[in-house]
């Protein structure tokens, strides 16, 4: 058996799946359910807390989750698409990384777009009211655009790991819970480094989502058509 080392950290796998927990919830909360725009907004500011946090633990957290390590670049891209056989990373090859940084723009997009939105009835975003109608309605209708865009990209990542998985790396989707790979040995952290860096991280991401919503729409000089905060 193959030697396999820790990759992917507690905190990055958290990240991962509570994404796709969230994301699912928001398509269900406004495909299938009804008067749940509430909690379709309180998750939408869990999202851009994790996307924030990812952000900052993409520069202190462990070697292999520092954007440093992408390699988002057209050269290595096609070099990795025209190399036979195609060889292995310890983290995202270049495409996934193209593919990593792309969900996490369009999630900030839709995190940050949503703090405009409103349903013309209960529920109306914190910053809604900031900016001219026009320039709002052009971001309501972005924050429409790029969930399609999202759930496509969803669709393509979902067959790009079956292929990975059929074809090149078969513990790929395992590696996603329990973090590791084989025979792959990257720099370590301390666990007291990467615990206290995760939760002083996290405590940032929290404390600036919570400061938007609560706070900012007062500083801009916003009145809230509702008193529904977080």
């Amino acid at each position: 058996m193959k030697t396999q080392n820790q990759v992917w950290d507690i905190y990055t796998r958290l990240f991962h799946w509570l994404l796709v927990l969230g994301i699912a919830y928001q398509w269900v909360s406004m495909e299938l359910l009804d008067d749940a725009m509430e909690q379709h907004a309180l998750v939408g500011y869990g999202l851009l807390s994790l996307i924030l946090w990812r952000i900052i633990w993409g520069f202190i957290g462990p070697h292999t989750v520092r954007f440093r390590h992408f390699s988002p670049n057209l050269k290595t891209l096609f070099t990795y698409l025209r190399a036979k056989p195609k060889p292995v990373y310890a983290t995202h090859n270049p495409l996934g990384s193209i593919a990593v940084l792309t969900f996490f723009g369009l999630i900030l997009v839709q995190s940050i777009s949503g703090l405009f939105m409103t349903d013309d009835i209960f529920f109306s975003g914190p910053l809604l009211g900031w900016l001219d109608t026009t320039i709002e309605n052009v971001i309501q209708s972005l924050h429409d655009t790029s969930f399609d865009l999202l759930v496509l990209l969803i669709l393509v990542h979902i067959l790009a790991v079956v292929w990975h998985v059929l074809h090149a790396e078969p513990y790929l989707i395992k590696a996603m819970f329990h973090g590791k790979k084989p025979l792959i040995t990257p720099p370590s952290m301390s666990n007291l480094q990467v615990h206290s860096r995760a939760l002083v991280s996290l405590g940032i991401a929290i404390t600036l989502v919570y400061c938007s919503v609560n706070y900012l729409p007062q500083w801009l000089g916003i009145n809230p058509a509702d008193d529904w905060d977080f």
